[in-house]
Order: C-alpha cells, then sequence, then structure tokens
C-alpha cells in the first residue's frame, strides 16, 4: 500500500511540474479515446489500484471479523446444549 501512495505521489509531482512547463515532453503524449494526458491515465490508474487494494483488505477484515464471531457463537452453542442434556 506505501508503494502506491508513494508511485502516486511522484506522479503527482511530475504532473505539476508538467502543468508548470518543466516537462513539456509529458504533455505531449495523449491518450487517443480519452483526451488526456498520459500522466493523468497514470494518476487515474494508480487511484483505482489504490482503491481495490482498500476494499480487498476491508473485505477480508470483515471476513476474519465474521468468522471469529461465528466460532464464538458455535461455543456457546455447545455450551448451552452441555447444560441442557445435564
Amino acid at each position: 500500500m506505501v508503494i502506491w501512495i508513494l508511485v502516486l505521489a511522484v506522479l503527482t509531482i511530475f504532473s505539476y511540474l508538467s502543468d508548470m512547463g518543466l516537462f513539456q515532453f509529458l504533455q505531449n503524449f495523449r491518450v487517443p479515446f480519452l483526451n488526456a494526458s498520459i500522466m493523468s491515465l497514470l494518476i487515474l490508474l494508480c487511484t483505482a489500484a489504490m482503491l481495490v487494494r482498500i476494499l480487498t483488505k476491508v473485505r477480508s477484515k470483515e471476513k476474519e471479523t465474521l468468522g471469529t464471531k461465528v466460532g464464538q457463537l458455535y461455543k456457546e452453542l455447545q455450551a448451552l446444549k452441555e447444560k441442557q442434556e445435564s
């Protein structure tokens, strides 16, 4: 995740420098169908990759939480069954 943030920061700095006119060649490369510079496309892709990674981490954390809750409820159910049988 840190790598994606660093890449996004570097791309944003390059984009800013390109907008200031220091890197004119970055503005010359255009994406044909989007009418955007290559820097804008790279920033968009990097941001999308970070979003997907965050969402998958959240989803896996939810699964882990649900798994521990199911285990806890199963133990409680076993305890109740033992009490009922006694």
